[in-house]
């Protein structure tokens, strides 16, 4: 594993000049989310329920897009963006609070396939059997909204996260995020003539897509597993969706790929950011799943069972 990480450090082909190319993907993302939100209310007023194809495209593809963006800006990876006021303004535009990623997403990747990552497990260990069935059933239907608001929940009495966690930032983001989400679509109001509920309707269904989609593109890196073994050999567990067919194709599109070589991000966190697919072999160990064998992994998740490893 040390040969392996070594190797790819020496001869790692993401300088900082291609992702300092990356840049652009920024700023446009920041303008695209508003502005497919503002257009949002004006589509459904006119079709109607037709309007889900357009909440799938350009919708869930910009969610995405700018949920990936705000991963980046906390690894900090491309240089030459102000990644601090970026991943607030990801934040609030994805519905969340930045304190909770922020603390969240360093325990997952030091606990990763444990029970102390709190990114994917929240309230910790829940043994096999209906309570765990029941939860797994409202995060593989609602989708990161669920595991975020449990975050939020828990974070305040966290032994770890509490000590940082402040009522005062968590009040600051629903604000924000609501004079966010309540300006563009007044602003819709203004120049459409869009009623209230030909505004909140439409949101609705389309941030609990984005929401079930960008939580699905995890559940295939991580879902229902736990690992024993040292930090590399859990780190090797994290899944990757093959590209076999049709389906995961159109998956890893409206992805972006997040979930193509996921276990590079974990084996080279500081080195590896995902705008270059392709360029770094994966490790021998991989681990490589098509959509069947996904269902597979949601089939034991909502039977309330998780998978164990001894790795």
């Amino acid at each position: 594993m040390l040969l392996y990480l070594k190797g790819r450090r020496m001869n790692d082909p993401v300088t900082e000049d291609r992702l300092r190319a990356q840049a652009w993907k920024y700023y446009f993302v920041l303008l695209a989310w508003p502005a497919y939100l503002f257009f949002l209310p004006a589509v459904y007023a006119r079709v109607g329920w037709w309007s889900a194809a357009y909440m799938v495209f350009p919708g869930v593809y910009l969610f995405t897009w700018t949920g990936y963006l705000m991963h980046e800006t906390w690894h900090k990876y491309v240089p030459n963006v102000p990644n601090g006021l970026l991943y607030h303004l990801y934040a609030w535009m994805l519905v969340t609070d930045p304190q909770v990623y922020r603390a969240v997403h360093g325990f997952h990747h030091s606990n990763v396939h444990t029970w102390d990552d709190t990114e994917f497990h929240p309230l910790g260990e829940i043994k096999d059997g209906p309570l765990l069935a029941l939860h797994n059933f409202f995060e593989v239907l609602l989708g990161i909204v669920f595991i975020s608001a449990l975050a939020q929940l828990v974070m305040p009495g966290h032994p770890v996260h509490g000590r940082n966690f402040r009522a005062w930032r968590a009040a600051s983001s629903v604000c924000v995020i609501a004079l966010f989400f309540g300006g563009v679509l007044y602003l819709s109001h203004l120049v459409f003539g869009v009623t209230a509920a030909q505004a909140l309707a439409p949101l609705a269904a389309s941030l609990w897509l984005n929401s079930f989609v960008i939580h699905h593109s995890q559940l295939i890196e991580h879902g229902g597993l736990i690992v024993e073994g040292d930090f590399g050999r859990r780190n090797l567990w994290a899944r990757n969706l093959r590209p076999a067919g049709p389906a995961e194709k159109l998956f890893l599109f409206f992805t972006h790929g997040d979930s193509r070589e996921h276990v590079l991000h974990h084996t080279l966190p500081r080195v590896y950011s995902r705008p270059f697919p392709g360029e770094i072999p994966l490790p021998e160990k991989a681990v490589y799943l098509d959509m069947r064998g996904y269902l597979r992994v949601l089939g034991r998740m909502l039977a309330g069972r998780t998978e164990r490893v001894k790795a």
